[in-house]
């Protein structure tokens, strides 16, 4: 079974935190599109180490907020850039925007409706 974008259990435990949550998801939305772009900018220099300290750390605030599917395909990118193993890690990449993209217009909305 695919992981939900936003793992509802999360959200059930902050409901009665809601402004935390909408500051939570502000932040997100404002700032990880420049990690995205620095994660494609280390992949296509080869920086691998620079990759994997990239991908730690988002995965490290998707898990935050409870954003699974980004969170797995940054442990993904991770261990690909342990195993270095670039091939890999151009094809997550792909996917790992592909969730973002997701996520983004997840929190968009939950920013719209409550």
């Amino acid at each position: 079974m695919e992981k939900e974008i936003v793992d509802s259990k999360f959200l059930e435990s902050m409901a009665d935190r809601r402004p935390f949550m909408k500051r939570m998801f502000t932040v997100f939305i404002s700032q990880e599109p420049k990690r995205i772009q620095n994660i494609r900018d280390a992949l296509t220099s080869g920086d691998v180490e620079k990759l994997r300290h990239l991908a730690h750390s988002l995965k490290g605030g998707a898990a935050t907020i409870g954003v699974e599917r980004v969170r797995d395909c940054c442990l993904q990118l991770e261990n690909a850039c342990r195993a270095g193993d670039l091939h890999s890690a151009l094809a997550l990449m792909d996917h790992l925007e592909e969730e973002m993209r997701h996520a983004y217009e997840f929190m968009f909305n939950y920013l719209a409706e409550h």
